[in-house]
């Protein structure tokens, strides 16, 4: 009977052990906050100061975030970037010495570099493109485009050669903002950029891919509004790319993986195309 009772013991101690075991992995695998409670703590109100400055032969472009929810969550007086676009005058409607200066409020998501949402915990593919600002010692990133297209196990140079079979160009700083994914093991990479059309005075088709250290690439694809560019559509431009993948070299999943990133303005709805290469 002792020797029963001891054995019962140390089962019981084995079976605890091991469910204290199950749960630590369990837990451990999960992210320490969710995308909803991620994105409310790094929502911050800003006032958007955007300068457009011609001079010399390029177009300067200044912008800067500020105000009290900068301060309070940075420390610093105010954000900024800047980019510089070499262009004729007459293409932007500008003379020489011309400023042009926009203020808005806005409602974004920033975070420090080292505070990226950890994705890859419950999502096969990064949700967002992020943008960067300087607040004079590091950068922080903007929360931006929601990642609508994938490649599975594909060389960004194979999926982006379809894409510039079509007549499209590669686009690169300054004729575009470099967008940032995090991946896992790379940390933050940049954006390689195609669109239609360069500066796309009046608009363009334009998308933004990436190399995952997986072997995946993953892509936002939308249509930017007049220059300097802003969004104005997303699903007409992912089917428009996902078109250019024709078997029998490639197999085509439209709105195949739910990314949890939609958005209703523009209309976003939230699923992946996934691209095979066959």
């Amino acid at each position: 009977m002792e020797k029963m009772k001891k054995g019962v013991i140390i089962w019981t101690i084995f079976v605890v052990a091991l469910l204290m075991a199950m749960t630590f992995v369990s837990v451990s695998a999960v992210p320490e906050k969710s995308l909803e409670q991620w994105t409310q703590e790094h929502t911050v109100e800003v006032e958007h100061t955007m300068i457009c400055k011609y001079e010399q032969g390029y177009l300067e472009i200044k912008e800067i975030y500020s105000g009290k929810d900068i301060e309070k969550k940075f420390g610093v007086d105010n954000l900024t970037r800047v980019l510089k676009i070499p262009v004729e005058a007459e293409v932007i409607g500008m003379k020489e010495g011309e400023e042009k200066v926009l203020v808005t409020e806005k409602t974004v998501v920033l975070t420090r570099a080292n505070d990226p949402f950890q994705w890859w915990v419950s999502y096969g593919y990064p949700q967002w493109t992020y943008s960067r600002w300087w607040d004079g010692t590091q950068w922080i990133y903007e929360r931006e485009d929601p990642i609508n297209l994938a490649w599975e196990n594909t060389d960004i140079n194979a999926a982006k050669a379809e894409i510039l079979e079509e007549g499209w160009h590669d686009i690169w700083w300054p004729f575009e903002y470099v967008h940032y994914v995090y991946d896992p093991e790379d940390g933050w990479i940049g954006s390689d950029g195609v669109a239609d059309d360069w500066l796309g005075i009046w608009g363009r088709n334009h998308t933004r891919l990436w190399q995952m250290s997986d072997g995946d690439v993953v892509a936002n694809a939308h249509h930017d509004d007049p220059f300097p560019h802003e969004p104005d559509q997303y699903e007409p431009v992912e089917e428009l790319v996902a078109e250019f993948y024709e078997e029998p070299e490639w197999t085509v999943y439209e709105d195949n993986y739910y990314l949890n990133n939609y958005v209703s303005d523009p209309y976003s709805n939230g699923w992946a195309t996934q691209i095979y290469e066959s």
